[in-house]
């Protein structure tokens, strides 16, 4: 007669890890260290700020006043899964002035998911708050916002100067 082993012992339920964007503020970054909190101006904050050196070296933010007391914020590099909380804050740093601003990601070579999820939830608050904004992107970001219909809610352009004719008309209305 043969006995069939004992099925092994089932592994202790551990805690499941969280996901990256597990606790988020309004526009859904990942919660920073207490170096990179939001009341650090983007200015300030260094390589240290974000999880990974590289991080910091992979995407680059600028601002500067495009007309009047519209803002224009650049972004270069790649958004992803290393970039996505250094990207995070600066768009709550962003929505936090309240002041009309175009967000120009020409320069960004490709936007994760989490980084859509990111433009998403801008465009929300953006809206809550009553800010005027526009993106400015190449067409492969327009493409996959058009995919997955956030096309309705983030008004997107293929170049800086038509955004900035859409802020300063919706500002005119």
């Amino acid at each position: 007669m043969t006995t069939t082993p004992p099925d092994p012992a089932e592994p202790a339920n551990e805690p499941r890890r969280t996901a990256p964007f597990a606790e988020r503020s309004q526009l859904g970054r990942c919660a920073l260290s207490t170096a990179a909190s939001s009341q650090t101006p983007p200015s300030a904050r260094t390589t240290e700020d974000v999880p990974a050196r590289a991080a910091a070296a992979a995407l680059t933010f600028t601002e500067a006043t495009a007309i009047d007391t519209i803002s224009r914020y650049c972004v270069a590099g790649t958004i992803d899964a290393t970039t996505c909380e250094a990207f995070g804050a600066h768009l709550d740093d962003i929505v936090t002035a309240r002041h009309p601003f175009l967000l120009d990601l020409t320069a960004v070579a490709f936007v994760s998911v989490g980084g859509l999820t990111l433009l998403e939830a801008l465009a929300r608050t953006a809206a809550q708050r009553e800010i005027r904004w526009a993106l400015a992107a190449e067409y492969s970001l327009h493409r996959f916002l058009s995919l997955l219909n956030m096309d309705t809610h983030v008004p997107s352009f293929d170049n800086a100067d038509s955004a900035l004719t859409h802020i300063t008309n919706t500002l005119a209305h």
